[in-house]
């Protein structure tokens, strides 16, 4: 049994690589690029999507692999999955695209989204800075969770807050400097969802080959080589949608286990009159040490 857990964790991880190559592969595809800068970048909102993807400042129809790394004084350094530039008549921006096939839990990806974003920006500066040369940078990225239902896009806009003695004004100004779209596929497709959103879960999470390939001709994606994309990207996504599925299914139990504890202490510890922290411990006995530690801080014990 060891064994065979050991060859199906292999062959899992065997799938997700190969799956994360094909992701990568769609996203310098201008096509699916031009539907994300549609839906992400605020002043392109109106514009067909053939005048967007002669905006993006490549000669190709894939923009070229291997967008290079931007490293720090420090000598660490940042390697984004996609750079490009974008121009339409007088303005100019750069964007990167990035595909996480997962929500990381090694660290914060917000975090990881802010420091790609400042390092496009700074990367501009060459030995004297030319402050009005710098371009405006339009982070996107791509998050393939299988465990959440609905898609979502979530756009960071910055403001600004104005204080004249008493009065406050916020005002959202039509561009800022580094700008965060993400866009989070969902299991499922709604009707009202923003076309970038259908046409990467058409893509990214095809269970019906061709139904997939149905509706991606409606989005431009016609050709022989686009069926053959979308076939692999089925027989990889089955696997792993199946694997997410149950990943979902087991933190729903880990977090239905949570959540009763929390609620056992806190009526223990009312009806009996006691300290919370006397409550847990005469309550706590049978979860896992994961599960004691998000219990303890919903508790707001140390």
């Amino acid at each position: 049994m060891k064994e065979k857990n050991k060859k199906e964790r292999k062959s899992l991880r065997r799938q997700q690589r190969a799956y994360d190559r094909m992701a990568k592969q769609w996203l310098r595809d201008t096509r699916l690029l031009s539907y994300l800068i549609k839906d992400g970048v605020p002043r392109m909102a109106s514009d067909p999507i053939e005048a967007i993807r002669g905006y993006i400042e490549t000669d190709t129809d894939q923009i070229p692999y291997a967008s290079g790394e931007i490293a720090f004084s420090s000598g660490a350094y940042v390697e984004p999955d996609l750079l490009f530039g974008m121009k339409k008549k007088s303005w100019q921006a750069y964007g990167n695209a990035d595909f996480q096939k997962d929500m990381p839990k090694a660290y914060d990806l917000e975090s990881r989204k802010n420091l790609y974003v400042a390092a496009i920006v700074c990367n501009q500066v060459g030995k004297k800075v030319d402050y009005n040369a710098l371009r405006s940078v339009y982070s996107m990225w791509v998050v393939n969770d299988f465990r959440i239902k609905k898609s979502e896009l979530e756009i960071k806009k910055e403001w600004i807050e104005k204080t004249e003695g008493s009065q406050v004004t916020r005002n959202e100004p039509k561009e800022g400097m580094m700008n965060l779209a993400t866009f989070k596929i969902g299991n499922e497709i709604r009707e009202d969802d923003k076309d970038s959103l259908k046409v990467l879960h058409y893509l990214f999470k095809c269970e019906e080959e061709k139904k997939a390939n149905e509706k991606l001709r409606a989005y431009g994606f016609t050709m022989e080589e686009d069926q053959r994309r979308v076939r692999k990207m089925c027989n990889l996504s089955q696997g792993l949608i199946e694997k997410g599925r149950e990943e979902g299914r087991n933190e729903g139990r880990k977090e239905g286990a949570v959540k009763a504890s929390v609620d056992a202490i806190r009526r223990f510890s009312k009806k009996f009159n006691i300290p919370i922290e006397e409550a847990y411990q005469t309550q706590a006995e049978g979860l896992t040490r994961q599960q004691a530690r998000i219990v303890r801080s919903r508790l707001n014990l140390k």
